[in-house]
Protein backbone atom coordinates (compact mmCIF):
# COMPACT_ATOMS: atom_id res chain seq x y z
CA UNK A 1 0.00 0.00 0.00
CA UNK A 2 2.68 2.34 0.84
CA UNK A 3 4.59 1.32 -2.38
CA UNK A 4 1.37 2.35 -4.31
CA UNK A 5 0.85 5.86 -2.40
CA UNK A 6 4.60 6.75 -3.47
CA UNK A 7 4.29 5.64 -6.91
CA UNK A 8 0.61 7.80 -7.41
CA UNK A 9 2.53 10.86 -5.78
CA UNK A 10 5.28 10.50 -8.38
CA UNK A 11 2.58 10.08 -11.27
CA UNK A 12 0.41 13.09 -10.30
CA UNK A 13 3.18 15.26 -9.62
CA UNK A 14 4.58 14.66 -13.17
CA UNK A 15 0.92 15.08 -14.42
CA UNK A 16 0.53 18.27 -13.11
CA UNK A 17 3.96 19.35 -14.73
CA UNK A 18 3.04 18.12 -18.10
CA UNK A 19 -0.89 19.61 -18.17
CA UNK A 20 0.12 22.83 -17.40
CA UNK A 21 2.89 23.35 -19.65
CA UNK A 22 0.63 22.01 -22.52
CA UNK A 23 -2.03 24.37 -21.18
CA UNK A 24 0.23 27.23 -21.07
CA UNK A 25 2.11 27.15 -24.34
CA UNK A 26 2.47 29.13 -27.30
CA UNK A 27 2.73 32.78 -25.77
CA UNK A 28 2.17 35.66 -27.90
CA UNK A 29 -0.38 34.37 -30.66
CA UNK A 30 -1.90 36.54 -32.87
CA UNK A 31 -5.55 37.30 -31.91
CA UNK A 32 -7.10 35.90 -35.25
CA UNK A 33 -5.80 32.34 -34.04
CA UNK A 34 -5.87 32.54 -30.35
CA UNK A 35 -4.33 30.20 -28.06
CA UNK A 36 -6.48 30.21 -24.46
CA UNK A 37 -3.57 30.17 -21.99
CA UNK A 38 -1.35 32.29 -24.46
CA UNK A 39 -1.62 35.94 -22.70
CA UNK A 40 -1.17 34.99 -19.27
CA UNK A 41 1.64 32.31 -19.39
CA UNK A 42 3.53 34.86 -21.65
CA UNK A 43 4.98 36.33 -18.14
CA UNK A 44 7.28 38.80 -18.79
CA UNK A 45 11.16 38.75 -17.56
CA UNK A 46 12.95 41.63 -19.03
CA UNK A 47 13.32 44.47 -16.66
CA UNK A 48 11.15 47.31 -16.56
CA UNK A 49 12.07 51.11 -16.65
CA UNK A 50 10.48 53.48 -14.77
CA UNK A 51 12.39 56.88 -16.16
CA UNK A 52 13.10 60.14 -14.49
CA UNK A 53 12.19 63.12 -17.03
CA UNK A 54 15.58 63.94 -18.94
CA UNK A 55 16.47 67.80 -19.18
CA UNK A 56 16.35 68.48 -22.89
CA UNK A 57 19.34 70.23 -24.97
CA UNK A 58 18.53 73.98 -23.94
CA UNK A 59 17.19 73.67 -20.37
CA UNK A 60 19.38 73.31 -17.40
CA UNK A 61 19.50 69.97 -16.63
CA UNK A 62 19.07 68.55 -13.43
CA UNK A 63 21.16 65.46 -12.14
CA UNK A 64 19.11 62.49 -10.95
CA UNK A 65 21.12 59.91 -9.71
CA UNK A 66 20.42 56.15 -11.31
CA UNK A 67 19.10 53.71 -8.71
CA UNK A 68 20.68 50.73 -9.27
CA UNK A 69 23.02 49.14 -12.74
CA UNK A 70 20.53 47.10 -15.20
CA UNK A 71 21.75 43.85 -17.27
CA UNK A 72 23.90 45.12 -19.62
CA UNK A 73 20.98 44.38 -22.48
CA UNK A 74 19.17 47.45 -20.65
CA UNK A 75 21.65 49.98 -20.69
CA UNK A 76 22.13 52.82 -22.48
CA UNK A 77 25.16 52.63 -24.67
CA UNK A 78 26.76 55.30 -26.39
CA UNK A 79 26.56 56.02 -29.95
CA UNK A 80 28.98 57.56 -31.90
CA UNK A 81 28.43 61.41 -33.04
CA UNK A 82 27.28 61.72 -29.23
CA UNK A 83 23.96 59.60 -29.73
CA UNK A 84 23.12 56.90 -27.32
CA UNK A 85 21.27 53.46 -28.40
CA UNK A 86 18.24 55.17 -26.10
CA UNK A 87 18.45 58.56 -27.35
CA UNK A 88 15.03 59.52 -26.81
CA UNK A 89 12.37 61.98 -27.85
CA UNK A 90 11.41 64.61 -26.53
CA UNK A 91 10.58 64.05 -22.71
CA UNK A 92 7.23 63.52 -20.91
CA UNK A 93 5.30 66.90 -20.97
CA UNK A 94 8.37 68.62 -23.12
CA UNK A 95 7.40 70.51 -26.14
CA UNK A 96 4.87 72.49 -25.66
CA UNK A 97 2.78 73.05 -28.65
CA UNK A 98 2.78 76.64 -29.26
CA UNK A 99 6.54 76.48 -30.02
CA UNK A 100 8.29 79.19 -31.78
CA UNK A 101 9.25 79.49 -35.08
CA UNK A 102 9.05 76.23 -37.70
CA UNK A 103 12.50 76.55 -37.98
CA UNK A 104 13.79 76.45 -34.15
CA UNK A 105 11.37 73.46 -33.42
CA UNK A 106 12.48 71.45 -36.33
CA UNK A 107 16.33 72.52 -36.52
CA UNK A 108 18.31 72.09 -32.76
CA UNK A 109 21.67 72.93 -33.25
CA UNK A 110 24.17 70.15 -34.27
CA UNK A 111 25.98 70.13 -32.08
CA UNK A 112 23.31 70.00 -29.47
CA UNK A 113 22.85 66.41 -28.39
CA UNK A 114 19.75 65.01 -27.95
CA UNK A 115 18.72 64.48 -24.22
CA UNK A 116 19.34 61.05 -22.93
CA UNK A 117 16.93 59.31 -20.39
CA UNK A 118 17.74 58.28 -17.30
CA UNK A 119 16.65 54.78 -16.18
CA UNK A 120 15.78 54.02 -12.70
CA UNK A 121 13.10 52.11 -10.95
CA UNK A 122 10.36 53.99 -8.74
CA UNK A 123 9.27 50.82 -7.82
CA UNK A 124 10.81 47.64 -7.56
CA UNK A 125 10.92 44.71 -9.54
CA UNK A 126 10.19 41.29 -8.06
CA UNK A 127 12.77 38.67 -8.56
CA UNK A 128 10.48 37.14 -11.28
CA UNK A 129 8.88 39.95 -12.81
CA UNK A 130 9.24 43.51 -13.56
CA UNK A 131 7.50 46.31 -11.74
CA UNK A 132 3.95 46.79 -13.81
CA UNK A 133 3.05 50.59 -15.07
CA UNK A 134 -0.69 49.31 -15.74
CA UNK A 135 -3.79 48.91 -13.46
CA UNK A 136 -5.72 45.98 -12.34
CA UNK A 137 -6.66 45.16 -16.17
CA UNK A 138 -3.69 43.16 -16.56
CA UNK A 139 -3.61 41.80 -12.75
CA UNK A 140 -4.62 38.31 -14.24
CA UNK A 141 -1.33 38.15 -15.79
CA UNK A 142 0.85 37.99 -12.13
CA UNK A 143 -1.57 36.03 -10.53
CA UNK A 144 -1.45 33.36 -13.78
CA UNK A 145 1.91 33.06 -14.03
CA UNK A 146 2.87 33.05 -9.77
CA UNK A 147 0.24 30.01 -10.12
CA UNK A 148 1.83 28.09 -12.37
CA UNK A 149 5.26 28.45 -10.96
CA UNK A 150 3.70 27.72 -7.74
CA UNK A 151 2.83 24.57 -9.22
CA UNK A 152 5.62 23.80 -11.11
CA UNK A 153 7.75 24.12 -7.82
CA UNK A 154 5.44 22.06 -5.93
CA UNK A 155 5.99 19.36 -9.14
CA UNK A 156 9.43 19.48 -8.56
CA UNK A 157 9.97 19.06 -4.73
CA UNK A 158 7.79 16.56 -5.17
CA UNK A 159 9.07 14.61 -8.07
CA UNK A 160 12.82 15.15 -6.76
CA UNK A 161 12.17 13.71 -2.85
CA UNK A 162 10.35 10.48 -4.11
CA UNK A 163 13.17 10.05 -6.57
CA UNK A 164 15.97 10.16 -3.47
CA UNK A 165 13.53 8.17 -1.22
CA UNK A 166 12.53 5.64 -3.75
CA UNK A 167 16.23 5.30 -4.87
CA UNK A 168 16.99 4.99 -1.43
CA UNK A 169 14.65 2.39 -0.17
CA UNK A 170 14.79 -0.18 -2.52
CA UNK A 171 18.55 -0.23 -3.75
CA UNK A 172 20.10 -3.04 -4.54
CA UNK A 173 20.96 -4.98 -1.33
CA UNK A 174 22.33 -8.77 -0.58
CA UNK A 175 19.51 -11.27 0.72
CA UNK A 176 16.49 -8.65 -0.64
CA UNK A 177 14.63 -9.79 -3.66
CA UNK A 178 13.16 -7.45 -6.31
CA UNK A 179 9.37 -6.04 -5.61
CA UNK A 180 6.94 -7.56 -8.05
CA UNK A 181 5.27 -4.91 -10.12
CA UNK A 182 1.68 -3.93 -9.88
CA UNK A 183 -0.50 -4.97 -13.52
CA UNK A 184 -3.12 -2.51 -12.98
CA UNK A 185 -4.18 -0.16 -10.17
CA UNK A 186 -7.85 1.31 -10.98
CA UNK A 187 -7.26 4.05 -8.24
CA UNK A 188 -3.97 4.99 -9.03
CA UNK A 189 -5.28 5.71 -12.70
CA UNK A 190 -8.41 7.96 -11.79
CA UNK A 191 -6.15 10.15 -9.39
CA UNK A 192 -3.64 10.46 -12.36
CA UNK A 193 -6.08 11.28 -14.82
CA UNK A 194 -8.74 13.10 -12.08
CA UNK A 195 -6.90 15.66 -10.06
CA UNK A 196 -4.41 16.86 -13.02
CA UNK A 197 -7.27 17.31 -15.50
CA UNK A 198 -9.54 19.55 -12.92
CA UNK A 199 -6.52 21.48 -12.18
CA UNK A 200 -6.23 22.03 -15.96
CA UNK A 201 -9.38 23.15 -16.52
CA UNK A 202 -9.03 25.60 -13.68
CA UNK A 203 -5.91 27.03 -16.07
CA UNK A 204 -7.95 26.97 -19.03
CA UNK A 205 -10.78 29.17 -17.49
CA UNK A 206 -8.13 32.00 -16.10
CA UNK A 207 -6.39 31.83 -19.14
CA UNK A 208 -9.14 32.33 -21.50
CA UNK A 209 -10.80 35.24 -19.07
CA UNK A 210 -7.47 36.59 -19.42
CA UNK A 211 -7.20 36.49 -23.32
CA UNK A 212 -10.23 38.12 -23.70
CA UNK A 213 -9.64 41.24 -21.36
CA UNK A 214 -6.22 41.42 -23.41
CA UNK A 215 -7.54 41.19 -27.06
CA UNK A 216 -10.25 42.99 -26.82
CA UNK A 217 -9.46 46.72 -26.40
CA UNK A 218 -11.96 49.84 -24.96
CA UNK A 219 -14.31 51.43 -27.82
CA UNK A 220 -12.99 54.66 -27.18
CA UNK A 221 -8.96 53.75 -26.90
CA UNK A 222 -6.01 55.69 -28.83
CA UNK A 223 -5.14 54.21 -31.96
CA UNK A 224 -1.54 54.28 -32.90
CA UNK A 225 -0.23 52.20 -36.38
CA UNK A 226 3.25 50.10 -35.59
CA UNK A 227 5.10 48.96 -38.15
CA UNK A 228 8.17 46.46 -37.64
CA UNK A 229 10.63 46.25 -39.99
CA UNK A 230 14.36 44.37 -39.75
CA UNK A 231 15.05 46.04 -37.18
CA UNK A 232 13.21 48.93 -36.05
CA UNK A 233 9.83 50.00 -34.93
CA UNK A 234 8.15 52.83 -36.73
CA UNK A 235 5.23 54.45 -34.99
CA UNK A 236 2.61 56.43 -37.04
CA UNK A 237 -0.10 58.78 -34.89
CA UNK A 238 -3.47 60.26 -36.09
CA UNK A 239 -3.66 64.37 -35.77
CA UNK A 240 -7.02 65.44 -36.78
CA UNK A 241 -6.84 64.25 -40.57
CA UNK A 242 -2.99 63.91 -40.79
CA UNK A 243 -0.57 61.54 -39.95
CA UNK A 244 2.33 62.18 -37.84
CA UNK A 245 4.55 59.47 -38.97
CA UNK A 246 8.39 57.84 -39.04
CA UNK A 247 8.43 57.90 -34.88
CA UNK A 248 10.95 55.83 -33.67
CA UNK A 249 9.48 55.87 -29.95
CA UNK A 250 5.97 55.09 -29.16
CA UNK A 251 4.50 58.20 -27.01
CA UNK A 252 1.32 57.47 -25.07
CA UNK A 253 -1.11 59.55 -22.20
CA UNK A 254 -1.37 58.50 -19.16
CA UNK A 255 -4.48 56.76 -17.85
CA UNK A 256 -5.96 56.13 -21.47
CA UNK A 257 -6.28 52.84 -22.98
CA UNK A 258 -4.25 52.52 -26.01
CA UNK A 259 -4.65 50.04 -29.34
CA UNK A 260 -1.91 49.18 -31.08
CA UNK A 261 -2.87 48.05 -34.84
CA UNK A 262 0.46 46.29 -35.85
CA UNK A 263 1.98 44.51 -39.61
CA UNK A 264 5.40 43.58 -40.52
CA UNK A 265 6.98 44.60 -43.49
CA UNK A 266 9.40 41.78 -43.95
CA UNK A 267 9.60 38.69 -41.28
CA UNK A 268 8.07 37.48 -38.47
CA UNK A 269 8.37 39.74 -35.29
CA UNK A 270 7.03 40.08 -31.81
CA UNK A 271 6.05 43.54 -30.49
CA UNK A 272 7.12 43.08 -26.67
CA UNK A 273 6.29 46.15 -23.70
CA UNK A 274 6.78 43.97 -20.46
CA UNK A 275 6.24 46.73 -18.07
CA UNK A 276 2.42 46.50 -19.27
CA UNK A 277 2.51 42.47 -19.87
CA UNK A 278 1.66 42.43 -23.40
CA UNK A 279 3.61 40.66 -26.28
CA UNK A 280 2.04 40.05 -29.47
CA UNK A 281 3.33 38.31 -32.49
CA UNK A 282 3.91 40.97 -35.66
CA UNK A 283 3.34 39.02 -39.08
CA UNK A 284 3.70 40.17 -42.47
CA UNK A 285 0.67 40.56 -45.09
CA UNK A 286 -1.88 40.49 -41.81
CA UNK A 287 -2.54 42.56 -39.19
CA UNK A 288 -2.30 42.74 -35.42
CA UNK A 289 -3.71 44.07 -32.09
CA UNK A 290 -2.87 44.83 -28.60
CA UNK A 291 -4.26 47.24 -26.37
CA UNK A 292 -2.94 48.59 -22.68
CA UNK A 293 -3.13 51.49 -20.06
CA UNK A 294 -0.44 52.95 -18.32
CA UNK A 295 -0.76 54.09 -14.70
CA UNK A 296 2.26 55.81 -14.64
CA UNK A 297 4.04 58.31 -15.89
CA UNK A 298 8.02 57.49 -17.07
CA UNK A 299 9.96 55.59 -20.07
CA UNK A 300 9.91 51.85 -20.56
CA UNK A 301 11.38 49.44 -22.62
CA UNK A 302 10.31 47.84 -26.01
CA UNK A 303 11.50 44.35 -27.09
CA UNK A 304 11.18 42.41 -30.29
CA UNK A 305 10.91 38.97 -28.52
CA UNK A 306 11.04 36.63 -31.90
CA UNK A 307 14.46 35.82 -33.63
CA UNK A 308 14.15 38.19 -36.84
CA UNK A 309 18.30 38.18 -38.40
CA UNK A 310 21.44 39.61 -37.13
CA UNK A 311 20.63 42.41 -35.69
CA UNK A 312 17.32 41.13 -34.18
CA UNK A 313 18.66 42.65 -30.43
CA UNK A 314 18.93 45.61 -31.91
CA UNK A 315 15.35 46.10 -32.56
CA UNK A 316 14.78 48.00 -29.41
CA UNK A 317 13.02 51.30 -28.44
CA UNK A 318 10.74 52.84 -25.71
CA UNK A 319 7.28 53.46 -24.54
CA UNK A 320 6.85 57.15 -23.18
CA UNK A 321 4.01 57.49 -21.01
CA UNK A 322 3.19 61.48 -20.53
CA UNK A 323 1.48 63.38 -18.12
CA UNK A 324 -2.05 64.66 -19.11
CA UNK A 325 -1.77 67.27 -21.34
CA UNK A 326 1.78 65.91 -22.21
CA UNK A 327 0.91 63.46 -25.43
CA UNK A 328 -1.15 66.73 -27.11
CA UNK A 329 1.95 68.73 -27.05
CA UNK A 330 4.19 66.55 -27.95
CA UNK A 331 2.40 65.56 -30.91
CA UNK A 332 1.57 69.25 -31.97
CA UNK A 333 5.16 69.91 -31.93
CA UNK A 334 5.87 66.66 -33.70
CA UNK A 335 3.51 67.92 -36.45
CA UNK A 336 4.83 71.58 -36.37
CA UNK A 337 8.47 69.97 -37.02
CA UNK A 338 6.82 67.51 -40.15
CA UNK A 339 5.61 69.93 -41.89
CA UNK A 340 8.93 72.60 -41.84
CA UNK A 341 10.16 72.35 -45.68
CA UNK A 342 14.42 73.51 -45.11
CA UNK A 343 14.15 74.29 -48.99
CA UNK A 344 11.59 77.11 -48.35
CA UNK A 345 13.54 79.21 -46.11
CA UNK A 346 16.10 81.81 -45.98
CA UNK A 347 19.29 80.76 -46.61
CA UNK A 348 20.57 81.85 -43.52
CA UNK A 349 18.71 79.62 -41.24
CA UNK A 350 18.61 76.19 -44.27
CA UNK A 351 21.83 75.18 -43.33
CA UNK A 352 20.81 74.49 -39.73
CA UNK A 353 17.17 73.32 -40.87
CA UNK A 354 18.80 70.23 -42.71
CA UNK A 355 20.55 69.62 -39.68
CA UNK A 356 18.21 69.31 -38.07
CA UNK A 357 15.91 67.00 -39.23
CA UNK A 358 18.85 64.76 -41.24
CA UNK A 359 19.46 64.54 -37.67
CA UNK A 360 15.80 63.13 -36.76
CA UNK A 361 15.02 61.64 -39.81
CA UNK A 362 18.46 59.27 -38.56
CA UNK A 363 17.09 58.90 -34.98
CA UNK A 364 13.03 57.83 -35.87
CA UNK A 365 13.61 56.10 -38.73
CA UNK A 366 16.68 53.65 -37.25
CA UNK A 367 19.21 54.27 -39.43
CA UNK A 368 21.25 54.31 -36.86
CA UNK A 369 20.69 50.35 -35.96
CA UNK A 370 22.34 49.50 -39.41
CA UNK A 371 24.25 53.00 -40.09
CA UNK A 372 27.43 54.11 -37.91
CA UNK A 373 28.37 57.41 -37.32
CA UNK A 374 31.73 56.42 -36.20
CA UNK A 375 33.26 54.61 -39.36
CA UNK A 376 32.92 51.11 -38.19
CA UNK A 377 31.12 49.09 -40.33
CA UNK A 378 27.62 47.52 -39.14
CA UNK A 379 25.08 45.45 -40.63
CA UNK A 380 25.41 48.43 -43.75
CA UNK A 381 28.11 50.79 -44.57
CA UNK A 382 28.92 53.92 -41.80
CA UNK A 383 27.77 57.49 -43.01
CA UNK A 384 31.11 58.89 -41.83
CA UNK A 385 33.30 60.10 -44.87
CA UNK A 386 31.15 58.45 -47.49
CA UNK A 387 30.07 61.76 -49.20
CA UNK A 388 31.89 62.06 -52.61
CA UNK A 389 33.58 58.61 -52.50
CA UNK A 390 33.74 55.51 -54.88
CA UNK A 391 31.93 52.58 -54.01
CA UNK A 392 32.09 49.01 -55.56
CA UNK A 393 28.72 47.24 -55.83
CA UNK A 394 27.77 43.21 -56.05
CA UNK A 395 27.09 42.98 -59.28
CA UNK A 396 30.93 44.29 -60.10
CA UNK A 397 30.03 48.10 -61.21
CA UNK A 398 31.58 51.07 -59.17
CA UNK A 399 29.21 54.33 -58.52
CA UNK A 400 29.93 57.87 -56.48
CA UNK A 401 28.06 58.72 -53.56
CA UNK A 402 26.24 61.65 -54.70
CA UNK A 403 22.58 63.14 -54.36
CA UNK A 404 21.05 60.32 -56.94
CA UNK A 405 22.80 57.62 -54.98
CA UNK A 406 21.26 58.38 -51.87
CA UNK A 407 17.83 59.09 -53.40
CA UNK A 408 17.68 55.43 -55.06
CA UNK A 409 19.26 54.24 -51.88
CA UNK A 410 16.32 55.03 -49.74
CA UNK A 411 13.27 54.28 -52.38
CA UNK A 412 14.60 51.53 -54.42
CA UNK A 413 18.05 49.80 -51.63
CA UNK A 414 17.86 46.79 -53.85
CA UNK A 415 19.29 48.65 -57.13
CA UNK A 416 22.70 49.24 -56.06
CA UNK A 417 23.84 46.47 -53.11
CA UNK A 418 27.19 47.53 -51.32
CA UNK A 419 29.74 44.53 -52.16
CA UNK A 420 30.62 42.78 -48.79
CA UNK A 421 26.89 43.39 -47.47
CA UNK A 422 23.52 41.52 -47.82
CA UNK A 423 20.77 43.27 -48.87
CA UNK A 424 18.55 43.70 -46.01
CA UNK A 425 17.57 47.30 -46.12
CA UNK A 426 13.80 47.77 -46.50
CA UNK A 427 12.59 50.64 -48.96
CA UNK A 428 11.61 53.89 -47.49
CA UNK A 429 9.29 55.05 -50.45
CA UNK A 430 5.99 56.45 -49.52
CA UNK A 431 7.36 56.66 -46.16
CA UNK A 432 10.13 59.86 -47.00
CA UNK A 433 8.53 62.81 -49.11
CA UNK A 434 11.67 64.62 -51.19
CA UNK A 435 12.28 67.37 -48.71
CA UNK A 436 12.97 64.62 -46.31
CA UNK A 437 15.13 63.09 -48.37
CA UNK A 438 16.69 66.60 -49.33
CA UNK A 439 17.12 67.42 -45.26
CA UNK A 440 18.95 63.74 -45.00
CA UNK A 441 21.17 64.19 -48.14
CA UNK A 442 22.60 67.96 -46.60
CA UNK A 443 23.22 65.72 -43.54
CA UNK A 444 24.88 63.28 -44.52
CA UNK A 445 26.92 65.67 -46.30
CA UNK A 446 28.64 67.12 -43.21
CA UNK A 447 29.62 63.59 -41.71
Amino acid sequence: MFRKLIATLIVTAASLCVGPAMVSAQPGQPAATPQPAAAPTAAPTAAPIEAVEAATADEAPTAQPVAAEHAEGDAVVAEPGGETAEAAAPAAGAAPAGAAAPVAAAAPKAEAEEPAYDFTDEEPDSYWLPAKATGESTDHVDWMFYAILGLAIFCFVAISIAVVYLTIRYRHRPGHKAEPSTAHDNVLEVVWTVIPSIICVFIFIGGWKGYLNMSTAPHDALEINVTGIKWKWIFNYSHGTETVGNIGELHVPVDRPVKLIMRSEDVLHSFYLPSMRVKQDVIPNRYSYIWFEADKVGVYRVFCAEYCGDSHSNMKTKVIVHEPGGYEAWLNAEYEKSQVDCRELPEADRQECYMGQGQRIYNNLGCKQCHSLDGSAGTGPTFKGMWGGSRSFADGSTGTVDENYVHESVLEPMAKVRAGFNPVMPTFKGKLKDKDIDALINWMKTL
